[in-house]
C-alpha cells in the first residue's frame, strides 16, 4: 500500500483490498473476468487499429487470453496494467480504456495504455501514465520504466514523450507483419545494449 504525489500533482490512493484506485477523473480498477466484453468492444474497434494494427483482437477468445495474462500479471509482481473507469460516486462506472505500467521481461516496467476512441484528447493517457508511473516506482524503483510504441503512431508518441519519457531507440518491428515496420523505444533513463535488445528482441 502506498500514496504518493506524482509530477502531474495526482494522488494515487489504494483502497482497504488494493483492488480499486482513485486518480483524479479515473477509478483504477485491477483487471477481472467480468472486463472482458467492454475490453473487446473497445479493442475491435477499427479505430483503435488505424495507428497500429497490433492492438486489434479479432475474437473475444482473444481479449479473454490477454485479460487473464493481466490479471496474472498483479499477482505475480503486485503490479500491472488497470482497467480504467469513470469515477461513478463512490464505485467505478463506463470504461475509459486500461493502462499502467506491468513489468517486461524482469528488466522494467512498461507503461502502456490503450482508450476508447471517444475519450481520446481529454488527456487521460496523462493521468494513468503518472498514475502507474508512480506505483511502478514505489514498487521497484531500480528498474527504468520504458514503453514501446509504433513509429506510425504519432498520438502515442506524443503521450509518453509528455509523460517524460525519452527516445532511446529506434528499428525493425518483429511483432508486426509488415516488414517495413518500425517501432520507438522510449524510457526514463540511458538504457544498455543488452537491456535494449532484452525490450526490442
Amino acid at each position: 500500500m502506498f500514496e504518493k504525489e506524482t509530477g502531474a500533482g495526482i494522488s494515487v490512493r489504494p483502497d482497504a483490498r488494493d483492488a480499486q484506485t482513485r486518480s483524479g477523473r479515473l477509478a483504477l480498477c485491477r483487471p477481472t473476468p467480468d472486463d472482458a466484453d467492454e475490453l473487446f468492444e473497445m479493442y475491435s474497434d477499427p479505430r483503435l487499429a488505424e495507428a497500429d494494427p497490433m492492438l486489434a483482437h479479432p475474437s473475444i477468445t482473444h481479449t479473454r487470453t490477454v485479460l487473464q495474462r493481466r490479471i496474472a500479471e498483479w499477482r505475480q509482481h503486485g503490479q500491472g496494467l488497470w482497467v480504467l473507469r469513470h469515477v461513478l460516486g463512490p464505485s467505478a462506472g463506463e470504461l475509459v480504456g486500461i493502462g499502467g505500467c506491468s513489468l517486461y521481461a524482469n528488466t522494467a516496467w512498461n507503461l502502456s495504455f490503450s482508450m476508447r476512441p471517444q475519450n481520446w484528447g481529454r488527456g487521460y493517457a496523462q493521468e494513468i501514465a503518472a498514475a502507474g508511473m508512480a506505483r511502478a516506482q514505489a514498487v521497484r524503483p531500480d528498474l527504468p520504466i520504458m514503453a514501446v510504441v509504433a513509429a506510425r503512431n504519432a498520438r502515442s508518441s506524443r503521450a509518453v514523450e509528455r509523460a517524460g519519457l525519452h527516445q532511446v531507440w529506434q528499428g525493425p518491428d518483429n511483432h508486426d507483419p509488415d516488414p517495413t515496420a518500425t517501432m520507438l523505444l522510449y524510457a526514463d533513463r540511458s538504457l544498455s545494449d543488452g537491456q535494449i535488445h532484452a525490450l526490442t528482441r
